[in-house]
């Protein structure tokens, strides 16, 4: 993970820091968030922090979060639906040149 941290990720699922059985699987999850969010906007996260003065925007960084949240509360399931917040947060940072 580049931009989300273990740190924000259990703080987002309410997971004690103690808890460590679960942290591989998080850092993965945190991994694809943060490719699924680059993919959604078509701009690498990297140009995208340097034009928002060196720091990611909370609004892209809640939305990693969120997807982290929602595929490590639906393992194995693919039958919901993901928060529709978390698409229109990427739309802010989209590309579309």
């Amino acid at each position: 993970m580049r931009y989300l941290t273990l740190e924000d990720i259990k703080r987002q699922l309410v997971i004690n820091e103690d808890f460590t059985d679960d942290d591989a699987l998080l850092e993965s999850l945190g991994d694809t968030a943060e490719e699924i969010v680059e993919q959604q906007i078509d701009c690498d996260l990297d140009v995208v922090v340097e034009n928002n003065n060196n720091q990611l925007p909370a609004p892209l960084r809640h939305a990693m979060k969120m997807l982290v949240e929602y595929f490590y509360d639906n393992r194995g399931s693919d039958d919901t639906v993901i928060p529709e917040s978390v698409f229109y947060m990427q739309k802010l940072y989209r590309n579309y040149k």
